[in-house]
């Protein structure tokens, strides 16, 4: 399996984390450089912040973190 298809991979595993999830909002950074999707699971809710590198050429990615 080449780099890439090990990435996306991990980011599938990730993702699966949020199976069952409910949509609750979309987001934005306060200076709009991102976006994101804010769900409520079982006894929390997260922001899955929707990011792709620099040069906007990799298969991009979720940075899930939960809301505070």
């Amino acid at each position: 399996m080449d780099p890439i298809q090990e990435q996306v991979l991990a980011e599938v595993r990730q993702a699966q984390t949020l199976v069952g999830a409910k949509l609750v909002a979309v987001c934005n950074t306060p200076d709009f450089s991102s976006f994101g999707l804010k769900l409520r699971l079982p006894g929390k809710t997260v922001v899955a912040w929707v990011d792709c590198d620099p040069e906007g050429n990799g298969p991009g990615h979720l940075n899930i973190e939960e809301e505070t």
